[in-house]
């Protein structure tokens, strides 16, 4: 079947969006999406809202909006539940626009997870296996900031909430006849407080590849230098690699330069940069190296040493068990960093206490099983 004609009003002006908002906050759920760029920047560039009601698509121009304030009243009322697909990216669009993301919250990406697929369903398909709709691809790639937007731009981003406002009662039906709206519910909810959490930018050095080559007092400069690169690309609102790469922070951390003339010998990174941020990244690594002893951060256990191989291999036999027993896809009962980040606490020893996003659902039904494993590997130490 092709897609239906959908029809949308644009609201380009304050006193629209704040008189519709007043109807909004009067709905069970709405449908929301977002249109954006993110090439050159750090933020994304909001080039389109998308609500749909129980009435109308509503297309929101941003670029023409100064006064979000009822718009993130919207956001935050706790008795209109916020409808998004895969919504980590648009998260980000909403929080820069109003200040706020959007809760209570349901992602049908993750709804779908619950209900047996897996955890990267495109918007596409899931409305060809839910109401046997093709939709265009055209748009996907266009540039959202062009202005006037054509047509078919339009069309799209209003397909985009139009068939999400009527797949999601069907999805909700379902979730409730197999006893996990409620699991989906706290997920959701879940996702959303992490979205509101402020960045730690402490821990960043954790997520760089190869950071467990690295001594303690190299941790303690790469940790200095990812956490100031953190700062610095917020601050200016440019993309980490333009600032420095992951590999770059690792080479810095790894050969520990002291002078500009060693800052050179960094693969790739740029004479400017060294002119622009030099110095700062030479303080940054001389402070780290004279931290003392007691502030080095932990060493990080080989992924391919013992036992951390061993009992990855384990746990990881463990969620495959679990999800295929409750029909759940493995990467939704367990992220890979988080299991990533539990063998190294386990390893290292330190390892007493659940994760807090353990917590909930997850907590009987893979938590304390991952955690009694993890006691009996290491009784066998």
């Amino acid at each position: 079947m092709t897609e239906q004609a959908i029809s949308y009003q644009f609201i380009t002006s304050n006193e629209v969006l704040e008189q519709q908002c007043q109807y909004w906050l009067t709905q069970p759920f709405l449908a929301l999406d977002t249109e954006f760029m993110r090439v050159d920047t750090f933020y994304p560039k909001a080039a389109l809202i998308q609500v749909q009601d129980d009435k109308n698509c509503w297309l929101i121009d941003p670029t023409k909006i100064t006064q979000w304030q009822p718009f993130a009243n919207v956001l935050t009322e706790e008795s209109v539940l916020k409808v998004l697909h895969a919504c980590s990216e648009d998260l980000d669009v909403f929080a820069k626009l109003s200040g706020e993301v959007p809760r209570p919250l349901m992602d049908t990406q993750v709804a779908l997870a619950f209900l047996g697929e897996t955890l990267a369903v495109g918007y596409q398909r899931m409305v060809e296996n839910w109401l046997q709709i093709t939709l265009q691809k055209e748009e996907t790639r266009s540039d959202w900031l062009q202005r006037p937007l054509t047509e078919s731009q339009c069309i799209y981003a209003a397909a985009d909430v139009y068939y999400l406002y009527r797949i999601w009662p069907m999805i909700q039906q379902k979730l409730a006849d197999q006893g996990r709206e409620v699991w989906c519910r706290e997920e959701c909810n879940q996702i959303a407080r992490l979205a509101s959490m402020p960045l730690d930018d402490e821990f960043y050095y954790l997520r760089v590849k190869q950071a467990w080559k690295l001594s303690q007092e190299k941790l303690a400069v790469l940790q200095n230098l990812a956490a100031w690169r953190e700062q610095e690309v917020r601050k200016r609102n440019q993309p980490r690699g333009r600032l420095l790469s992951d590999n770059q922070l690792w080479l810095l951390a790894f050969k520990l330069p002291s002078n500009r003339f060693e800052l050179s010998q960094i693969d790739g990174l740029r004479p400017a940069a060294i002119k622009r941020d030099g110095d700062q990244i030479l303080e940054l690594i001389r402070l780290g190296r004279e931290r003392s002893q007691a502030m080095w951060p932990s060493s990080i256990p080989s992924p391919i040493g013992q036992p951390y191989r061993d009992w990855a291999k384990a746990l990881k036999k463990l969620v495959r068990s679990v999800a295929e027993a409750n029909n759940l896809p493995p990467e939704l009962l367990v992220r890979k960093r988080q299991l990533e980040q539990l063998l190294n606490s386990a390893v290292r020893g330190e390892l007493n206490q659940m994760p807090e996003e353990w917590r909930g659902w997850r907590e009987s039904l893979i938590g304390e099983p991952l955690l009694a494993k993890l006691t009996e590997l290491a009784s066998r130490r």
